[in-house]
Formats: C-alpha cells, structure tokens, sequence
C-alpha cells in the first residue's frame, strides 16, 4: 500500500515546487486574517476563488509561445489543498501547545511533516511535501515543534529528545484519531527528530530523513565561533548574532551537551529491523 500511495510522489513533487510560489505568495495575504475563525473561513473561501481565477486566466495572459505553460497541466486540487489546511492544536507532555496544519486527502493515511533547524512548519520544503502528498491521496500534517513558529515554549540549540517526544504527541493524537501513520519525513535537523523517534519507538515503518546532521559534534564552530567550548564553559550561555550584530538566539551549555551527546549511530542501530528508512 505504502509503494503503491507513493508511485507518483516525485511527479508530484515537481508539480508542487513548478507553482506553489504564487499560492505562498496569496496564502500570506488570506492568513493574516485568521486570528478569527470566521475570519479564517472567509480568507479560505477567498483564497479558492482566486485560485481558480489564476488557473483559468493566467495562461491567457502569456503571449510568448516560448513560455512553458505548467499552469495548464497542473492539479487544481494540488493548490487547494494548500490553502484549505486545517489548524490543529496538540499539548505535548508539558502541556505546551504545539500548533500544525493538517492538509486533507481521500483517505486515513497520514505522513507527518518535520521543519529543521531555526525552521517552521512553513518552510517552503514542506508545504510543497504536504501539497503533494495530499495530491496524491495521501494526508499529510506539518507542525512547529515547541520553541518555534507558532508553538508555544521556549526554543533551544540543542533539544533533540525534547523535539521526539514533541513527535510522539503528535503521533499519539493521530493514532487517537484512527488516522493510519504510514512515514515520518524530518528536513535537516527535523531528519535527525524522526531517527531518534524510530529509535525509541517502533509503531511507524517509514522514516525519512532530508538532509539531518550525522555528525552532530560537527558545524558548530561555523555557527558559535572559535573556542565555544571554553566560552560556553566560562559564561554558561553564547548569544548568536548575525552579521548586522542583532541578536538571533540564545545557545546554554545545557543545550550544547544535548546535541553533543546526542550519538546518530547508535540511534540508527536502534532502529527496529522491520522499519523502512530514506535519507
């Protein structure tokens, strides 16, 4: 069945990453309406009919027959499964309410959609993943791990056990709902989330990983500067600055001993024989 749901995934991929930037583009506008729920099925309504308008008059408006028309072949359905995402609110186990957006298929399977590092559940990767996968048949549910985006709590470095059990929540919630879980997909740092997860526990057969760290103890220089180590030690704390020197985030030993003694291998080894894993 898993094969079978995800024949045409990465033509539907293709078609996803060909359009969905117009549909961001008119979903920022809709969203900022949604603080009201009235208001949010109004922005959706709205949203819909401006889809349609664009799938049907957009094309007219080229003249140029050298410009490839990927308007014309695409499915309507793909652009409106990104708007009509509906919001959903799940407590972790420290009662922080962690805030995701399911997109809705014909079916009761479910992929569970994880952001990186410093990344929400918007990031552009997994919109178009969900907007796919939805396309194709199959629910897909993408949410801010706590400390980020939407979600409430504090954000960490480090935090990588912390952002499993985040996913064990939202796997708990979806199990609870019927829903069937058919794979876990992490992008970078998310990757790193769905291993650990598989590796303590066993109720989902597919994990994909995008691009997670290996190694954990590498990069960090590239980001807390030369000698962190000692640094960290002496103040407790390194404040992470951008370029301009404005204050991005906050980096605590605690934090920093978290990532490092987060051990990928030995997680991976820990993964039960009968799970299917990409990266």
């Amino acid at each position: 069945m898993v094969t079978h749901r995800f024949d045409n995934f990465a033509e539907s991929c293709c078609q996803a990453l060909a359009c969905l930037s117009i549909v961001h583009s008119v979903e920022d506008l809709c969203r900022s309406w949604s603080s009201v729920s009235l208001q949010q099925n109004f922005a959706d309504y709205l949203l819909t009919i401006m889809i349609w308008i664009i799938c049907i008059f957009l094309p007219y408006s080229f003249h140029c027959k050298d410009i490839n028309l990927y308007f014309m072949t695409l499915d309507l359905n793909l652009w409106i499964t990104v708007a009509c995402a509906q919001r959903v609110l799940i407590s972790n186990k420290l009662g922080e309410k962690l805030v995701g957006l399911l997109h809705e298929a014909c079916s009761k399977e479910l992929v569970i959609l994880c952001h990186g590092f410093r990344a929400t559940k918007d990031d552009s990767i997994l919109v178009d993943l969900a907007a796919a996968l939805a396309s194709a048949g199959v629910n897909a549910f993408r949410f801010d791990f706590a400390g980020n985006g939407e979600s409430e709590g504090l954000f960490q470095y480090g935090n990588y056990r912390k952002e499993a059990d985040d996913l064990r929540s939202v796997v708990s919630y979806f199990s609870e709902q019927k829903y069937d879980i058919i794979a876990l997909v992490g992008h970078s740092k998310g990757g790193n989330a769905v291993l650990l997860y598989a590796s303590m526990y066993h109720d989902v057969t597919v994990i994909v990983n995008i691009s997670g760290r290996f190694a954990l103890e590498e990069g960090i220089e590239g980001r807390l500067g030369k000698n962190f180590l000692q640094r960290i030690k002496k103040d407790g704390y390194i404040d992470v600055r951008n370029k301009k020197g404005k204050f991005e985030y906050r980096v605590t030993e605690e934090s920093l001993r978290d990532r490092l003694s987060t051990d990928t291998l030995l997680s991976s080894r820990s993964i039960s024989k009968g799970c299917r894993g990409s990266h």
